[in-house]
């Protein structure tokens, strides 16, 4: 049976903060089945990831961006569109959308999630901002997924800790 929500980060986990997509989905490993989510890491977008939401309830995609102040999080509803960038390493989610419309006559709602980073060097950390916003992230799917009735990640770490 498909989750009703379903996290796709996007990144280079070997050039810092392009990383963040990766980290967001490692940090959702300890909630996704109380939370109901798929979580899926990817590289860049291909068509192939359409099988892995089409019959979900949502779509949430989660990437690093360059504009802005670093650590900073924009949440943005999205629609299928031709208008963008369609080729593998520089898909838009909105252009996978419309792909996947044109081949299962529906798509979920999609939101795109960015963090701005500030250093995609060769390397397997964030810097100390990005790092701070991916609880900040981790809050936004949770309201999307259900509201305010689904306990928080280090509420759900507490409780787990403490009934272990």
């Amino acid at each position: 049976m498909m989750n009703k929500t379903v996290v796709i980060g996007i990144g280079n986990p070997l050039r810092g903060d392009d990383g963040v997509g990766w980290a967001v989905v490692d940090a959702l490993d300890s909630v996704a089945a109380a939370w109901g989510i798929t979580a899926v890491r990817a590289h860049q977008l291909l068509p192939e990831l359409i099988d892995d939401f089409c019959q979900a309830n949502q779509v949430i995609f989660v990437d690093a961006s360059v504009a802005g102040e670093p650590g900073t999080v924009t949440m943005t509803p999205i629609q299928p569109t031709l208008d963008g960038p369609a080729a593998s390493h520089q898909m838009h989610p909105g252009v996978l959308l419309a792909l996947g419309l044109k081949l299962y006559g529906r798509m979920p709602p999609a939101y795109l999630i960015t963090i701005t980073g500030l250093d995609f060097g060769y390397q397997e950390t964030l810097s100390a901002p990005v790092q701070q916003s991916v609880s900040l992230v981790l809050d936004h799917i949770r309201q999307l997924v259900d509201g305010s009735n689904l306990p928080t990640a280090s509420e759900f770490l507490a409780n787990n800790i403490l009934n272990q």
